[in-house]
């Protein structure tokens, strides 16, 4: 079961841990009390008296005092040998005649004069063994003497219980002999006793709470110390419910943060490096070849024959066209990587968008006598996605197969619905990808096949064949992006020296209506 959100507070702790240790304190303060000021001093041996040794003892003494009641001098003695025996036990006898007059005591001194008779008839009432020492004989005198007998014993002549009784042997407890003075003297102690065990427990309390709640905070302030002076691995524990414990798992999550913000800055900062590298190359490359170029038409204009004039312009609008792609290319990729890219989402028919696209690589395959085509499978579907960015994804991958392809190769578009998504792939029947390129052939700049990008003339320049021989090592990396942005992912298949199959999924239309009707 739950607990309630309450009990996990650290005011609800310090509040339990204080209750529990006023309640152990109380507890202890209420034993000593009942140990010491608020009972007698009733001990043991004095229990067991009462309870299995009193009445028996008092039988006794009752038979002797009958046999010897004539003999005041003997039943005085035994009186007081046996009055001596109980006094540890705070008990006395007296020895009443049978019209209740007192004949003595175990201590003359202290009832001889102040209980001078008694009640015959109550006296053989109380002796008659079904009498209840538990009751109050005399309710209306509380402190009246009859009322601490506790146990009564008749005396026969010759103890001939057939003769009529000549006496009451009546034991009861002593007297409580506390004076005012000694009451108030008691509670006064009780008091300031009670006084100094509260300020002792509130010390003791006070300091357990707060060592108890510091050494939480210390170990909470060693975590983020140590986060701050760089150790960005430093945890604190946080398992507990409440405030601290709540400060911890708050402190361990924004650390972890701070950490993957790290990594990702050194990543970055990388990467950064990487681009800037790989720009610069890609860059210099062809401006290089086009400044070679150009220089050669400068100072041989004049000397060079038309062919080889329209070749070198052929080169230098090829490097152009490349860099034009290119830094179009780093446009996309840095909306892309800034989240300002955004998808236009809408219902459209895919075969008819790759078909238009195949139609716009007509021109370059026709030059390497490349057959483009699409292959449907199952229902032709609508699918919901963004068209322009879908017909960019297309065409980088078709530009692929044809740049890549052997001559008098295929490029196929498949189409194939299943379920509630169409699949679509691009294969080619080109040289394919190495093993050890496949992991990275979606990154940026990075080429797989570096033999096919540029040519060397014997110039000595990068003398490309066309502006599709020049791969910036961007296409694959935008058309991940943005199959990614359509829940998707750009996966690749390849066989050396077979070809290459590119392939990823998209929504179908009538998914998405069912799940807008759902919503």
């Amino acid at each position: 079961m739950k607990l309630p959100r309450f009990t996990t507070t650290l005011a609800f702790r310090i509040s339990s841990l204080f209750l529990l240790m006023l309640f152990i304190s109380g507890g202890g303060f209420w034993w000593w009390l009942n140990g010491t000021s608020l009972t007698g001093d009733m001990a043991a041996e004095e229990e067991a008296w009462y309870a299995s040794k009193a009445e028996t003892e008092l039988d006794s003494l009752a038979a002797q005092m009958s046999l010897s009641f004539e003999d005041s001098e003997a039943m005085t003695q035994e009186a007081m040998n046996f009055g001596r025996d109980i006094n540890r036990y705070s008990a006395e006898i007296i020895v009443f005649d049978g019209e209740g007059l007192n004949v003595f005591s175990s201590q003359p001194d202290s009832l001889s004069l102040a209980v001078a008779s008694v009640n015959p008839q109550l006296m053989y009432d109380m002796s008659s063994g079904i009498w209840d020492y538990g009751t109050y004989p005399l309710p209306e005198d509380v402190d009246a003497y009859e009322n601490r007998v506790f146990e009564v014993d008749r005396l026969f002549q010759n103890n001939d219980t057939a003769s009529p009784v000549i006496g009451y042997l009546v034991a009861s407890y002593r007297p409580a002999t506390i004076s005012l003075g000694d009451i108030e003297t008691a509670e006064r102690k009780i008091g300031l006793n009670a006084i100094f065990l509260l300020l002792i427990y509130s010390g003791i309390s006070g300091l357990v709470i707060m060592v108890w709640t510091t050494r939480r905070i210390s170990i909470l302030g060693q975590g983020v110390e140590a986060f701050a002076t760089g150790d960005f691995q430093a945890r604190v524990p946080g398992t507990s419910g409440d405030e601290i414990g709540s400060l911890g798992r708050n402190f361990n999550h924004m650390a972890r943060n701070i950490e993957t913000m790290m990594e990702k800055l050194r990543d970055k900062e990388q990467f950064q490096r990487n681009l800037i590298a790989n720009i610069s190359h890609d860059l210099r490359t062809p401006m290089a070849s086009m400044r070679g170029y150009v220089e050669t038409l400068s100072m041989q204009g004049d000397t060079l024959s038309t062919v080889d004039r329209e070749r070198y312009l052929a080169i230098i609008n090829g490097n152009l066209v490349h860099l034009d792609k290119l830094i179009d290319h780093m446009l996309v990729l840095s909306r892309f990587d800034s989240g300002q890219a955004t998808f236009q989402m809408e219902d459209f028919p895919l075969v008819e968008l790759a078909d238009s696209v195949l139609m716009r690589c007509e021109g370059l395959a026709a030059e390497r006598n490349i057959s483009l085509d699409i292959e449907l499978e199952g229902t032709e579907s609508l699918v919901h996605a963004d068209p322009l960015q879908i017909a960019q994804v297309l065409q980088n991958l078709i530009e692929n197969g044809i740049k890549f392809n052997q001559d008098n190769g295929k490029v196929l578009v498949g189409l194939k619905t299943v379920g509630d998504l169409m699949e679509v792939s691009v294969k080619d029947s080109g040289m394919g990808i190495a093993a050890e390129d496949l992991p990275h052939i979606f990154k940026r700049f990075y080429t797989a096949d570096k033999s096919r990008t540029r040519a060397v003339d014997g110039t000595g320049f990068a003398a490309v064949q066309d502006h599709l021989g020049q791969s910036s090592g961007l296409g694959l990396a935008i058309a991940s992006k943005i199959v990614a942005g359509h829940n998707s992912m750009l996966q690749v298949t390849s066989v050396l020296g077979t070809g290459t199959t590119f392939s990823f999924s998209l929504k179908t239309a009538s998914t998405i209506e069912a799940m807008d009707q759902e919503a």
